[in-house]
């Protein structure tokens, strides 16, 4: 089956300009990644084909008539349940309860969905949308907060989808396990020299990962022949313009102002060498070159431009450079899911050492934010707590209401690093607006806050939740080159291969649980 966008052009009513302008674009049976940064249009592409948003001009359809319930759309939120689960979930065929089962659904947790963690609401989402048996299957960032298992037990069932998949994902790992096609959308005009002002894309064969090499290959290529071309054109100018100081001295050479009116045998040699042509060989040669500086110019012009972006940051060089060193012991806390009175988890003595990198992996429930709460607290209590900043997962209206009252306090140096600390992390300074900061954003103000002091230690939880492909690339990079340490929570495996240089990892066995 085929589905086809032609001539698409599509605007939102509170803004003047295009989002996609003559846009068109095929998706074929399997699974295609929509990557790209926010704003770009992935999410609204995918309401779109949906049929929740409609098109201003052009055409969406199908090689084949297939109706709205033919196409279903998994939104990033799963706060409402599904609308066909009770009728789905207790069907007599088996090829719609097997979705059910891989996912593991069960009764009991539809009889408590409000209660639900987002991992156990997103299989359900999920298992309810393949039950649809649909002809187009459509999901907005199906990873977001899902620990590993979680994400390979998704995996594996959307892998039995046999109609045309689409996703929204920047989890590379997840993207590369299903995706045979990558659609990568950009603002031509913050991506191409010259470019216009609305979106356009690039398809790439295989998934994320492949897809963002080849996308900086491609990129790296075009601006060297681009600066290749241009250093040619500018010296085929400077050839030129000497070229035309020869051609005046010829010219000077050759004039007869400077003989003597008697001098006759002067004029007639005068007269041979103009009739020889001497005299238009250097303006021959000018002319020529000209010729060529034009061609070689719009072999330039002709090259899409890619525009390269700064990135990275550092932290405020510190006189932090003591190992800090974490005592073994048992933590035992109240058990929060259920599988006892207590949970208690065992901590080794832990050195962590200045500038070493330090990924936290685990199930969710295995005790990682109880470990970060500990490491602070042991901080705390050996007066090295200024030392340390944690970024956590998740927000509270309070805090984000702190984070910019911190931002406001800014001298205006001060809040200049910080706007070019966050440009360096894919963003537009000038969005930076409290009314409508996206979660994403959000968390890279509070980065870009943070690396302004000196540490000796950021923690990070889950830091690319809500961040666009372009951004998770700019943190990485970033994070790499961090000169303190660093305690990294993610799920992200790709992510946490490109920062971290040694690995924690909770694990739990009931009530009973270890970091190893």
């Amino acid at each position: 089956m085929l589905l086809q966008i032609e001539k698409l052009y599509f605007s939102y009513p509170t803004t003047p300009a295009n989002l996609f302008e003559d846009f068109s674009l095929q998706f074929y049976d399997g699974w295609t990644c929509l990557a790209g940064s926010n704003g770009c249009g992935k999410s609204t592409l995918l309401k779109l084909i949906a049929g929740s948003l409609h098109p201003d001009s052009g055409r969406i359809f199908t090689g084949v008539n297939i109706s709205n319930t033919d196409i279903v759309y998994c939104p990033q939120k799963t706060s409402q349940i599904p609308e066909n689960i009770y009728s789905v979930f207790w069907s007599d065929d088996n090829e719609i309860r097997r979705f059910f089962s891989m996912l593991h659904v069960s009764e009991e947790m539809l009889e408590r969905y409000d209660t639900l963690s987002g991992g156990e609401k997103k299989r359900i989402q999920i298992a309810s949308a393949l039950a649809e048996k649909p002809a187009i299957l459509l999901l907005d960032e199906p990873t977001n907060h899902l620990d590993g298992v979680t994400v390979e037990m998704i995996s594996r069932t959307l892998s039995l989808f046999t109609g045309i998949g689409i996703m929204v994902s920047h989890d590379r790992s997840f993207a590369d396990s299903l995706c045979t096609h990558t659609v990568y959308l950009y603002n031509e005009a913050r991506s191409i020299s010259g470019g216009r002002d609305c979106i356009a894309c690039q398809i790439y064969p295989g998934g994320l990962s492949k897809a963002l090499e080849l996308r900086e290959q491609n990129a790296d290529s075009s601006r060297a022949q681009w600066n290749k071309l241009n250093s040619k054109a500018s010296s085929e100018k400077e050839r030129s313009r000497q070229l035309a100081l020869e051609n005046e001295r010829s010219k000077s050479r050759l004039s007869k102002k400077k003989i003597d009116p008697a001098d006759h045998d002067a004029k007639r040699k005068m007269d041979v060498a103009r009739l020889g042509g001497k005299d238009r060989t250097t303006g021959d040669a000018k002319a020529h070159l000209e010729n060529q500086i034009k061609r070689t110019e719009d072999a330039r012009d002709s090259i899409q431009q890619s525009l390269k972006r700064k990135e990275g940051f550092s932290i405020e060089s510190s006189d932090y450079c003591k190992t800090l060193i974490i005592e073994e012991k048992d933590l035992v806390v109240g058990d929060s899911i259920g599988e006892g009175n207590t949970y208690t988890l065992h901590i080794p003595r832990l050195e962590i050492a200045p500038g070493e990198k330090l990924a936290l992996t685990g199930q969710n429930g295995s005790g990682k934010s109880l470990f970060i709460k500990h490491v602070i607290s042991e901080l705390e209590k050996s007066g090295r707590i200024k030392e340390v900043m944690y970024l956590p997962q998740e927000i509270s209206r309070e805090e984000v209401k702190q984070i910019f009252e911190d931002f406001n306090k800014l001298e205006d140096d001060e809040r200049g690093e910080v706007l070019s600390t966050l440009y360096r992390l894919g963003s537009e300074p000038e969005s930076l607006q409290k009314e409508n900061l996206s979660p994403g954003e959000l968390r890279k103000l509070m980065i870009s806050l943070a690396v302004q002091k000196p540490l000796s230690l950021l923690i990070l939880d889950e830091p690319t939740n809500h961040m666009d492909i372009t951004s998770v690339l700019a943190l990485e990079n970033a994070l790499a080159s961090l000169s303190c340490s660093l305690l990294l929570v993610s799920h992200d495996k790709a992510f946490l291969s490109k920062v971290s240089k040694r690995q924690l990892h909770a694990e739990r066995k009931g009530n009973l649980g270890r970091i190893i």
